[in-house]
C-alpha cells in the first residue's frame, strides 16, 4: 500500500505540550478522551470521557467525533468525522471565543526537526519573525524573508502582520490577508515551521513538511484532426507524503500528460488536484512555491559553468533579500544533494547527460521545493548513470521530499515506494508498491508488463478498478481563501540585473557565437567599400543601390542577432515564469543586451565602410554624417532586433526561426517602394514595411535629391522630379525616426502578450 506515513499529533492543553505518535499504537483507532482507559488522555473539562477518536485506514489518517458534548473543530469548522491533512489543528474549544481550557492538537504528516520552542511575547514591543538571525523568532529556511511578520499589542491584544509583500502565511488554513487580531491556540504556517499562539507565548517548531498529492478523476481530452481523443482517462490517484513514485508506461500512454496536470504544468479538462488538501488551480500562486519541476529537456544553459547556472538561478529562485552568503551556501548544499560538487567549475556543454540532468534537478533544489517533479529524467542514460540518478532521487525522497518521475526504464523500479503503470489512452492500470505490482500483473520482471499492456488495456484497467488494490481518493478539501490569484511580487529590478549578467555571461562564453556577431559587422561593410562605385555620395543612382544594401544589411544583422534567442530557451523560461520570473524583466533584459551589440555593430559598420571607401559625406541632416548616419544604422538594428525577438517567439525551434529570417526580408527588398512602383493595397503594406522608412532615413541624412542622376550628368539642364520619399528637412527626418521607433514598440509589445499568452496556456 506504499510507503508508511508518519503521523504525529502535538497536543497542546493548558501549559503542557506533547507530541504523540499515532503509528506507535500498533492499532487501526486511538481513542480519545477524559477517561483513563483512552489512549490519549485529556484532561480538559471540555473533554468528554470518550470524545472521539483518530483512526488509521489504508495509510490515511481522520478524526470522528463520539457524540461528545463540545464537538470537534477542524480549522475552526465543526465536523463530525474528517480525514486529516498536514498542519490541520484539531480543536476542542469555541474557536470565536477560546476558552482557557481549551485542548488544540495539531497534525503533522513526516519528520519532525526540532523540539517545541516558546517565546513570550511581553519580552519585546514588537516581536520581528523572518529569517534574520536578530529576528526574535528566528526561521531558518530559504523561502522565509528576512523579515516575514510582526506581532505587536494593541488594546491589551496581540495582532499578527505581514511584514513582507510575499506574505505567504496561512493562519488557520486561510491566507494572512493583513493584520489580524491573535486568538487563544492559533495556529501559523510559515514555510516549514508551525507557531501556536498560546496565552501571550509563541510556541513554534521547524517541521519537515510533507506534501501529499491527490488527483480526483483526472480527464485531458485533445483534439486530433478534428476528433476528440482522451490523453489521460479519469485517472484517480493518491500519493502519499514522501513518497518515491513512478508513472511508467509505452509511448503514447499519457504518463507526462498526467503528470502536468497534477504538477500545474497543464490544466485538465475535467478533475481536480489537490495539494494537502488545497485545489492546485485555484490557489497556484501560493502552491507553486513548494513545487518542482524538471522538463524533458535541460534547464540549464550550456554556455555557463555549472556554478554561474547556479549563482544566476538563485539570485532568481531565493528571497530577493538573501545576503551572498546564504545564496553561496545553498548552492554548496544541493551540488552536494545532486552528487556533482567536483564539477562546479565546469562547462555545462562539457558535462555528460546525467550530468546535466543532475545540474537540472540542483537548480530546482535552490528554493527547497516540497514536492518535486521530473518528466524523463532517464532517458538516454546508460544503466550505470541511470541507477546513480535513482539512488539520488530514492534519498530526496528519504529526506522528506514526494517526488514523482515519469520513466520508461523499468530497471531500477524496484527504488520507487510506488509504480503507477499506465496504458494507450490514458488508462491507470496499477499504482501499488513494486510488489504488489508484479503480483498484480502476475509477472516477474517489469518489462513483461508494457505486452502485457499492449495487448489488452481494457482488460488490465478493469481489473484494477475492481480488485483491492484499487485506492478511492478521499479528500478533504481545505479553504478555497487561500487565494485565487497572486500577485508577483519579485523585484524588478534584481531580476533585470541578474537576467542581463546571464545573458552577457551565455554570450561571452560562446567565443564562435562571439566573434560571429562581432566581426559579421565589419565584414560586410568593407565587402560594401570594396564594391560601391567611385561616385557614390556624388550620382543619385549609385548612392540611392548603396544605401538600400547597407538597410538590408541593419536589417539582416539585427534579425539575425535575436531571432534564436527566445525558442533555444524556451524550456528555461517556462519553468522560470512559473516560478515567479517577470516577464517584462525577461525581455528587458534580452533588449538591453541587443542594444549594445546593436550598437557595437552599427558603429563598426559606418567607420569600416568609411575608413575603407575613403570619401563620405561631412554634414547630415541634424548632426555630422558619420554620427547621424551610426544612429540611423543602430535604430534600425535595434527595431530588426525587435523583429528578431518576435519571430523567435513564434517558432518552436530553432531551425523554424532561422528559415523565417529569409522570408522577412523578401518583403524589405520589394515593398519599399524605393525601386518598383507601387500603388493600391502595395503602397498601403508597404507602410508596415521596415526598410520604406530605414532607406528613407538613410535617402534624407544623405541628402539624396540634390545628386544628380545619370541623365542629369549628361544633361545639366534636365531637371529631375523631387522624390517626395527624400526630402531634405528635419521634420521628414524626424517622422521616419519616430515610425521607426514606434514600429519596434510595436512589434516588442505583440512579442511580450505573444509570449505571455503561451507561457499561461495550460491546455
Amino acid at each position: 500500500m506504499g510507503k508508511e506515513v508518519k503521523y504525529t499529533v502535538t497536543i497542546i492543553e493548558e501549559d503542557r505540550v506533547q507530541n504523540i505518535v499515532l503509528n506507535k499504537f500498533k492499532k487501526q483507532r486511538i481513542l480519545i478522551g477524559r477517561s483513563t482507559n483512552n489512549d490519549i488522555v485529556l484532561n480538559s473539562l471540555l473533554v468528554s470521557p470518550y470524545h472521539g477518536f483518530f483512526e488509521l485506514v489504508d495509510n490515511k489518517v481522520r478524526i470522528v467525533d463520539n457524540n461528545s458534548v463540545n464537538g470537534l473543530f477542524v480549522n475552526n469548522t465543526k465536523v463530525i468525522e474528517t480525514y486529516l491533512q498536514d498542519g490541520d489543528a484539531i480543536k476542542i474549544d469555541n474557536p470565536a471565543n477560546p476558552l482557557a481550557m481549551g485542548v488544540i492538537m495539531i497534525v503533522t504528516l513526516g519528520e519532525n526537526l526540532d523540539e517545541w520552542q516558546q517565546y513570550d511575547l511581553n519580552s519585546v514591543k514588537v516581536t520581528k519573525i523572518g529569517r534574520d538571525p536578530k529576528s526574535n523568532i528566528v526561521l531558518n529556511h530559504v523561502s522565509v524573508p528576512l523579515n516575514i511578520a510582526n506581532i505587536y499589542k494593541k488594546d491589551d491584544k496581540y495582532v499578527l502582520a505581514p511584514a513582507d509583500t510575499s506574505n505567504n502565511i496561512l493562519i488557520n488554513g486561510n491566507l494572512l490577508g493583513g493584520a489580524i487580531t491573535l486568538k487563544d491556540r492559533d495556529v501559523i504556517l510559515i514555510a516549514d515551521a508551525k507557531l501556536i499562539y498560546v496565552h501571550d507565548r509563541i510556541l513554534y517548531q521547524m517541521y519537515d513538511k510533507g506534501v501529499g498529492v491527490d488527483a480526483v478523476d483526472i480527464v485531458k481530452t485533445v483534439s486530433v484532426k478534428g476528433k476528440k481523443r482522451d490523453i489521460s482517462y479519469h485517472v484517480n490517484l493518491a500519493i502519499k507524503p514522501g513518497e518515491f513514485v513512478a508513472l511508467v508506461g509505452g509511448s503514447g500512454a499519457g504518463k507526462s500528460t498526467f503528470m502536468n496536470c497534477i504538477s500545474g504544468v497543464s490544466k485538465p479538462t475535467s478533475g481536480h488536484v489537490y495539494v494537502n488538501g488545497n485545489d492546485l488551480f485555484k490557489n497556484y500562486s501560493v502552491l507553486k512555491k513548494i513545487i518542482g519541476y524538471v522538463p524533458q529537456d535541460d534547464i540549464v544553459f550550456k554556455d555557463l559553468t555549472l556554478y554561474d547556472m547556479l549563482k544566476y538561478s538563485a539570485n532568481l529562485r531565493m528571497s530577493d533579500d538573501a545576503s551572498l552568503e546564504e545564496k553561496k551556501q545553498r548552492i554548496k548544499e544541493v551540488l552536494e544533494i545532486v552528487e556533482l560538487t567536483t564539477k562546479k567549475d565546469v562547462m555545462i556543454r562539457n558535462l555528460s547527460g546525467g550530468q546535466r540532468k543532475r545540474a537540472s534537478i540542483a537548480v530546482e533544489l535552490l528554493a527547497d521545493p516540497k514536492l518535486f517533479f521530473l518528466d524523463e529524467p532517464t532517458s538516454g542514460l546508460d544503466p550505470g548513470t541511470e541507477r546513480s540518478l535513482m539512488h539520488i532521487l530514492k534519498k530526496m525522497a528519504a529526506s522528506g521530499k514526494t517526488i514523482i518521475l515519469v520513466t520508461h526504464n523499468t530497471l531500477n523500479l524496484h527504488l520507487c515506494d510506488k509504480i503507477c503503470f499506465f496504458g494507450e489512452g490514458g488508462k491507470l492500470c496499477f499504482a501499488g508498491s513494486p510488489k504488489d505490482t508484479l503480483e498484480f500483473f502476475g509477472v516477474n520482471d517489469f518489462v513483461d508488463i508494457y505486452n502485457l499492456l499492449s495487448d489488452d488495456v481494457n482488460y488490465w484497467y478493469n481489473k484494477y478498478n475492481a480488485s483491492g488494490y484499487f485506492e478511492t481518493v478521499v479528500v478533504r478539501k481545505s479553504s478555497d481563501s487561500i487565494t485565487k490569484k497572486g500577485k508577483n511580487n519579485r523585484s524588478f529590478m534584481n531580476q533585470f540585473i541578474t537576467l542581463s549578467k546571464r545573458y552577457a555571461k551565455t554570450i561571452i562564453n560562446d567565443k564562435q557565437m562571439l566573434l560571429l556577431l562581432l566581426f559579421q559587422s565589419p565584414f560586410i561593410a568593407y565587402m560594401f567599400a570594396l564594391v560601391a562605385p567611385e561616385d557614390m555620395f556624388e550620382g543619385y543612382e549609385t548612392t540611392k543601390m548603396m544605401l538600400f544594401a547597407m538597410t538590408i544589411a541593419a536589417i539582416w544583422l539585427g534579425t539575425l542577432n535575436s531571432i534564436q534567442v527566445i525558442c533555444k530557451e524556451r524550456a528555461i523560461l517556462k519553468r522560470e515564469y512559473m516560478a515567479d520570473l517577470k516577464l517584462s524583466a525577461y525581455f528587458a533584459s534580452k533588449l538591453f543586451i541587443q542594444i549594445i551589440l546593436c550598437f557595437i555593430q552599427s558603429v563598426l559598420f559606418i567607420f569600416v565602410f568609411m575608413y575603407f571607401f575613403g570619401f563620405v559625406p561631412n554634414e547630415g541632416i541634424i548632426t555630422s554624417w558619420p554620427l547621424e548616419m551610426t544612429l540611423c544604422f543602430f535604430l534600425i538594428t535595434v527595431c530588426s532586433t525587435c523583429l528578431g525577438l518576435f519571430l523567435s517567439a513564434i517558432s518552436k525551434n530553432s531551425s523554424n526561426a532561422v528559415m523565417l529570417a529569409p522570408i522577412t526580408l523578401i518583403p524589405q527588398l520589394v515593398l519599399n517602394g524605393s525601386f518598383l512602383p507601387l500603388d493600391g493595397v502595395l503602397e498601403k503594406l508597404s507602410v508596415f514595411v521596415l526598410d520604406r522608412w530605414a532607406i528613407q532615413l538613410f535617402g534624407i541624412s544623405c541628402d539624396l535629391n540634390s545628386l544628380p542622376n545619370e541623365i542629369q550628368k549628361l544633361q545639366p539642364s534636365y531637371v529631375r522630379e523631387v522624390e517626395d520619399y527624400f526630402l531634405f528637412t528635419k521634420t521628414h527626418f524626424m517622422n521616419d525616426v519616430k515610425i521607426i521607433i514606434i514600429m519596434g514598440i510595436v512589434i516588442l509589445l505583440a512579442c511580450y502578450f505573444l509570449l505571455r499568452k503561451q507561457l499561461n496556456d495550460r491546455r
